[in-house]
């Protein structure tokens, strides 16, 4: 027998209307990919944790405020993780121009990545395209930061990671 794909949408309303089992269910099948995420931008275990925490946390918090007509249950989600994890950086110092080692590969549980048809399609995607986006989300460069690590234009990097971005939502919009 099948099991149903898990309703990020139901599961952040009922926490807004206070359901500790809804939140505890969202745990459940979230925290190990945000850990993963957690891992991959901040190299440290605990810290990651932390974040993890800190991160449900303010979902549990702000979970009313999320609209589904706005987007994503699982995108608002993780851009609550991730402005943390970057807030993490700058406050450590750790996030400067230069410093994109590792920012160029996925995180996650390889067995999740291919089911997932955003990390798929990121995947997929040619260097060009895909550095500057992981670059960006991951280590949260500018335009520019990105055009002087790579050697290239802003304009250049603009037009590719736009061009992602667009790849990403096409076959989503099919």
């Amino acid at each position: 027998m099948a099991v149903p794909p898990f309703d990020y949408d139901a599961a952040l309303l009922a926490c807004a209307a206070g359901d500790q089992n809804a939140f505890q269910n969202l745990y459940r099948h979230e925290a190990p990919r945000m850990l993963a995420l957690g891992l991959k931008m901040l190299s440290q275990r605990a810290t990651a944790e932390d974040l993890v925490r800190d991160a449900f946390i303010l979902i549990w918090k702000n979970a009313s405020s999320y609209d589904p007509a706005m987007g994503d249950a699982r995108a608002w989600m993780y851009s609550i993780a991730r402005y943390r994890a970057l807030s993490r950086l700058r406050q450590a110092g750790r996030l400067r121009p230069g410093d994109t080692q590792g920012l160029d590969t996925l995180p996650g549980n390889e067995a999740h990545a291919a089911a997932d048809s955003v990390v798929g399609a990121i995947a997929s995607m040619d260097e060009s395209r895909r550095g500057p986006l992981l670059m960006a989300f991951y280590g949260g460069y500018t335009y520019e930061q990105i055009a002087t690590r790579l050697k290239t234009s802003t304009t250049q990097v603009r037009k590719h990671t736009q061009e992602a971005l667009r790849s990403i939502r096409e076959p989503q919009q099919a």
